[in-house]
Formats: structure tokens, C-alpha cells, sequence
């Protein structure tokens, strides 16, 4: 049955999710006596994509078992508005069959890929391990700076040599210049209000404005530095719904990413980046610990990490791409959130204190991203060389 003739649903039985649940399990005899399914994410009507976990009992060798498999069926590309984020599942389909993620390290691990299945008029369903571990809401301080540790491994062993595809798809890193040009058309005319409206007009004025402007003036000489640094294996949405903390069975730690649909080879930085800023700048699940703190420990670990994965390369280099990374499109990000925010909201007596509260908290994250723009700053010389 194709997906324009029916339920997507309806097309799920016990002949396709046995051999997946076998597969799952580790058994070629297990059976399947019941299962239910619960959706995560999006829903079962096409072209929508779906993020789906299918769950029961069975049995395997006469004694009964729980298992678990994951569905993912994409949203169709051309669905897809921004044109640089288009074909994410199927790039993520192209990576597991090229069989570079299962060549990682031991220590960080992505999801099985089960199996496959074409359908008619639809995306591919692949079908995934689900993965049993720790998720990192719940981890403490400690698990993150591991999972830093790990991922900066990852990307030491490549960036050492370690084998790495090149089709064209597997190379993203062209995209960066392009995103940053595009976040950057947003600047000007934010700026404008930034500079006129009431509230901020003295914050415009200090040295959160001034240290905004000079970044600006400066995101030439920061877009082509970053252009340059190193590529290796990156995941591109590294944050807290896609980290497991996992206990192999000879007692180690094991760090399991889930979704590799934006991953690819690229520029060094961003990963870290992404994690910094998801966890301890604009938290929006969990707030992991102050940015200064967090920001420390979470370079700290990936540079040990890239060191102990064999890249030899000035560690420097590495702590730029994260911190410029970071200082870059998260303030563009920061002052683009006044025209969502701030600017928005019609000026009152009844909503100042609650207005001004919010440009507070905003001087104080722009403070931190400003300050990490003067140390990137201080590095572009030893980048350049």
C-alpha cells in the first residue's frame, strides 16, 4: 500500500517489525507477541515527517522480552524552506551507508541503523536501535565534560588521518560563509532600532553596544577565519535531545549522539559551540551551569580530546573555532531576539520593569559572547599563520 493510498500506519505489521526486532534484540528466533507505538515528533499523515517508537513483548528462546525499535521517516526535501537545510534525512541515510560511523571511536557511538524500507510516493523509513542510556537533561556537570572529551576524540582521530569519505555530499563546509551572510541581513536594520528605541537607546550607548558594533565591523575578518579552520566529522545539532550516556559492558562510558541528519565534514567549532550556547547561554530545556564556567570546562575537554585522538595541530587554532564560533552568530542571534522581543511589545508603564528586566538579562549574555569576541580576536593572528 502506498502512503497516498493509506495510513502510514496501516502499513505496519508483525512481518516487518519482526526482523527488525530480531535484529534489535541480537536473535534470529525472537517473535513478537503484542506492540504499541507512541509518537515523538511530527505525525503519521504524509509528506509530515514522523519520529516514531514502536514498543511490546515477545519472546526469544521460550522466555519472554521487551523490545523497542525507532521509525524515522523524513519530511520530502523540497519541503524544506531554507535551501541550505534541504535533504537532511537523506544525508544522514547517504553517512550510515558509507559506513563512517561505524568506524568511531569506541567511546562515542551513533544509533544502529536496523534496516531500511522504500515506500511508494514516500520518503526511505529507517528504521534504529533504541537507545537505552542516560539522557543528558538528566546528566550532571561531569557527563557533559565527558561527552566534550569524547566528541573532540572523535574529531582528533580524523583530523589525525583517520579515514573520512569525500563524496560531494559528505563535504557541508561550503555552507558556512553562506548561513553567516544570511543571519547577517538581519543586522542592519535591527541595529537602526537598537540605536532609537526608548529602552535601549543607553544600552546602545555602553559597552555592550559598542563591543556589538565592533563585532560587526569585524564579522569579515571572523567569516574568513572561520572559513579556514580544519574540517573533520561534525554532527550539527549537538545539544540535549540528541546526547545518551551509555555503560558498556567492560564498564566504560560510552557517549551515543542520535540524528546525524545535518552532519558532515566541515569546519571545526561548531559543535562546541552549539552545546555552550544550548546549555548555558539561551537555554531554553535545562541550564547546565553559568556560561563562564561551562564555556571553560566544555574547551577544556574537547581540546584534551582532540590531543588525545592524535591531532597535533596548535590547540589554539581549535579553542578559535569554538569561541568565534560562539562570539559570532550567537550575538547576530542575541540581536536579532530584540526585534522578536523587545521590539515588539508596545512601550508602557504596566510592561517596562518586565521589558527592562529582559534587556538586563540580554546585557549579560551579549557580555559574556563579547568578552569571548575579544579573546577570538587576539587569536586571529596565530589563526592566520
Amino acid at each position: 500500500m502506498s502512503a497516498k493510498g493509506g495510513s502510514r500506519l496501516e502499513q505496519i505489521d508483525a512481518g516487518l517489525l519482526t526482523p527488525l526486532v530480531r535484529k534489535a534484540l541480537g536473535s534470529s528466533d525472537a517473535r513478537i507477541t503484542e506492540w504499541e507505538h507512541c509518537v515523538i515528533k511530527g505525525d503519521w499523515t504524509p509528506p509530515n515527517g514522523i519520529v516514531c517508537r514502536f514498543f511490546g513483548r515477545g519472546a526469544r528462546q521460550a522466555e519472554p522480552v521487551q523490545w523497542s525499535v525507532i521509525l524515522k521517516v523524513p519530511s520530502p526535501a523540497h519541503l524544506h524552506r531554507d535551501v541550505l537545510r534541504r535533504e537532511p534525512f537523506q544525508r544522514e541515510l547517504l553517512l550510515y551507508r558509507s559506513g563512517v560511523l561505524d568506524a568511531l571511536p569506541n567511546e562515542i557511538a551513533a544509533p544502529r541503523l536496523l534496516g531500511v524500507a522504500e515506500h511508494p510516493d514516500d520518503e526511505p523509513w529507517m528504521w534504529f536501535e533504541d537507545v537505552s542510556g542516560n539522557e543528558s537533561l538528566k546528566w550532571p556537570l561531569d557527563r557533559f565534560r565527558l561527552a566534550a572529551y569524547h566528541f573532540g576524540l572523535m574529531q582528533g582521530t580524523f583530523l589525525a588521518g583517520a579515514p573520512l569519505p569525500h563524496p560531494p555530499w559528505m563535504d557541508i563546509s561550503g555552507r558556512l560563509k553562506p548561513r553567516l551572510a544570511r543571519s547577517f541581513e538581519r543586522v542592519p536594520p535591527v541595529l537602526k532600532k537598537f540605536e532609537t528605541h526608548p529602552l535601549t537607546r543607553r544600552l546602545y550607548d555602553s559597552d555592550v553596544g559598542r563591543g556589538v558594533r565592533k563585532l560587526w565591523a569585524d564579522r569579515a575578518a571572523f567569516a574568513d577565519a572561520l572559513d579556514r579552520m580544519p574540517r573533520s566529522l561534525c554532527h550539527g545539532d549537538f545539544c540535549y535531545p540528541n546526547l545518551f550516556a551509555r555503560r558498556l559492558p567492560d564498564g566504560s562510558d560510552q557517549t551515543v549522539v542520535i540524528d546525524w541528519q545535518y552532519s558532515g565534514r566541515r569546519q571545526i567549532g561548531g559543535d562546541m559551540a552549539a552545546l555552550i550556547a544550548d546549555s548555558s547561554i539561551l537555554p531554553v530545556r535545562r541550564k547546565a551551569a553559568e556560561p563562564e564556567e561551562f564555556t571553560e570546562m566544555i574547551l577544556e575537554s574537547y581540546l584534551s580530546g582532540l590531543r588525545a585522538g592524535g591531532w597535533t595541530s596548535d590547540l589554539r587554532i581549535a579553542r578559535f573555532a569554538c569561541i568565534a564560533t560562539l562570539a559570532l552568530p550567537w550575538t547576530v542571534n542575541l540581536l536579532s531576539s530584540l526585534d522578536g522581543g523587545v521590539f515588539r511589545q508596545p512601550l508602557g508603564e504596566e510592561n517596562r520593569a518586565s521589558l527592562e528586566q529582559k534587556l538586563e538579562e540580554y546585557a549579560h549574555r551579549q557580555e559574556f559572547l563579547l568578552s569571548l569576541a575579544d579573546e577570538a580576536r587576539g587569536l586571529l593572528e596565530t589563526v592566520a599563520r
